[in-house]
């Protein structure tokens, strides 16, 4: 009986301690946010792995430390889980030898390692791009693969027959108590989190208890003969593709309308709308009849209206793209007399943004950032002819994971404008949702976002949570007339502070740690301010 109980304190401690010096560490450096996937170091299979996968995607800098680090994580969480497994063993089973345990452990950390890759390359392009509903998509296949895998390790056969009930409810309440240990990691302050965090890795030591009982108890399997480890893999490389597919048909957002001129009410300003990532526009033989004028992305005739483009000229850079819109904005200024409003929409709002912070816009006194990128740029690959450089790895993996044959993406990591994204990071980062000088600004969210993304900081202009998914916002009669009154100086409207607050943490356990801007050095030539790992706002 004291054997069975020491074996239980070894247990949770050494569950609870491994957590708590990681949130510990992260206090330490400054990784106030990242602190949340902390308790899943010492979690059960998958979400372990998928913990460490996720830091090695990110914090490798050369083809060396990639594989370094991998096999580091590999050998350190199979002999781990081989420690739990040991300590977690009932005392009326006899256990085979601890040798044994672990090479099954680490044969079995391998093949996980294999199987997730792909799934933490794309949370790591989820930090870098900053698309929510690619972060939601990417946790339906965990989910699913956690509990036909759940008795890896423990048993030698774990790859014949399928869970059983108990054990996928195990593989849940781990999911479950993740997300909401990570919550309340978060929301913690100071250096309480680390006691947090060993209580939360305290509960996955129960965990372990009652997975490792119920794996070895429950005999015989559901469909015993069944060959899960082929299944396992074949899910997970078909929902990749899957998840690739539906990514590309909800960027895929072809012709784009802007605002009605039959809704959206008089407005002072001539008005020019900036659609997103691969729309489309037809153009127009006649200059607009109300205030809204197009941006287009093949730039503009010599009295501001549009050129025709194709969903291949959007992905042209950032950078490319506003000194465009500059142009257009002075011909329209030139050609109405009369001051600019912009509105962009996702991709269009980040160009709005680069054009504010870096090129001269004295004619502009209103901008609507709709369904901006609220958290891009937080992660990191270089281009396909370096050498080295934070993320290399990443990259590649990306480009063999995100191009779908015969698609409208080809070489979809790779285009201008996401580069453009990555390499005016800090930008972003810092004061996508701070306030330009002279210019009035008010940003649109999407619910998706609010929830799984939300911004690095507090908002400090205006934000107006909208009940969607990243999709045009623009077209809904409501929230033009929202944007109407806001133009017409008409709306009374403050940074939600209070309402955000609480959403900061909200999915928060299953992103991808972020890395610094003093790291790399593409990005600490610009700034060496980061919000996300200092305690500052947006810059006076």
């Amino acid at each position: 009986m004291q054997t069975a109980r020491a074996r239980l304190v070894l247990l949770f401690a050494s569950t609870a301690l491994p957590a708590a010096a990681e949130a510990a560490a992260m206090h330490a450096v400054g990784f106030l946010r990242t602190r949340a996937i902390a308790p899943q170091f010492s979690a059960v299979w998958p979400y372990s792995m998928f913990h460490d996968l996720r830091w090695v995607l990110v914090y490798h800098n050369s083809w060396f430390s990639l594989g370094t680090k991998l096999l580091a994580a590999v050998v350190v969480h199979g002999l781990l889980c081989a420690v739990y497994v040991a300590l977690a063993w009932p005392m009326e089973i006899p256990r085979p030898p601890l040798r044994r345990l672990a090479g099954r452990s680490l044969v079995f950390a391998a093949f996980i390692a294999l199987l997730l890759l792909p799934w933490a390359t794309i949370a790591v392009a989820t930090a870098q791009f900053a698309l929510a509903w690619i972060l939601l998509l990417e946790l339906v296949p965990l989910l699913v693969l956690a509990p036909l895998v759940a008795r890896g390790g423990v048993v030698s056969d774990w790859w014949r027959g399928l869970p059983t009930l108990r054990l996928a409810g195990w593989s849940l309440l781990t999911f479950v108590a993740l997300t909401i240990g990570g919550a309340l990691v978060a929301a913690t302050p100071g250096w309480f989190a680390v006691a947090t965090a060993g209580a939360m890795g305290a509960v996955n030591g129960l965990i372990w208890l009652g997975l490792v009982r119920d794996a070895l108890r429950q005999k015989p399997v559901l469909y015993r003969l069944a060959p899960v480890a082929p299944i396992v893999a074949a899910l997970t490389v078909a929902s990749v593709y899957a998840v690739d597919l539906v990514a590309v048909r909800l960027i895929s957002t072809g012709p784009q309308s802007a605002p009605s001129t039959t809704v959206l009410p008089p407005v002072p300003q001539a008005v020019i709308y900036l659609a997103g990532f691969n729309s489309t526009y037809p153009g127009d033989p006649a200059p607009p009849a109300g205030p809204v004028w197009r941006f287009s992305y093949r730039g503009t005739n010599a009295d501001g209206r549009a050129r025709p483009y194709a969903p291949s000229d959007t992905h042209q850079s950032i950078v490319d793209s506003a000194r465009l819109l500059a142009e257009q904005v002075d011909r329209v200024h030139a050609v109405t007399g009369r001051p600019v409003a912009l509105i962009g929409e996702s991709a269009g709002a980040m160009i709005v943004r680069f054009y504010l912070a870096r090129l001269r816009h004295p004619a502009v006194t209103s901008a609507v950032l709709s369904d901006p990128l609220v958290r891009a740029g937080r992660t990191y690959y270089p281009p396909p002819g370096a050498d080295s450089g934070w993320g290399i790895g990443t990259g590649w993996l990306l480009r063999g994971l995100l191009v779908v044959p015969g698609g409208p993406l080809p070489d979809d990591v790779d285009q201008p404008f996401l580069r453009s994204l990555l390499d005016n990071a800090p930008l972003f980062r810092n004061e996508l949702l701070c306030p330009v000088p002279g210019v009035r600004m008010m940003a649109l969210l999407p619910t998706i976002d609010t929830l799984a993304l939300p911004p690095p900081g507090l908002p400090d202009i205006p934000l107006i949570e909208v009940g969607a998914i990243h999709a045009p916002l623009i077209n809904r009669p409501a929230v033009q007339k929202i944007i109407g009154a806001f133009l017409n100086g008409e709306l009374g409207i403050t940074p939600e502070r209070r309402r955000y607050r609480g959403r900061l943490a909200f999915f928060v356990a299953w992103q991808a740690p972020a890395l610094p801007i003093r790291l790399n050095p593409v990005w600490r030539t610009q700034t060496d301010t980061d919000v996300l790992f200092q305690r500052v706002g947006c810059p006076a």
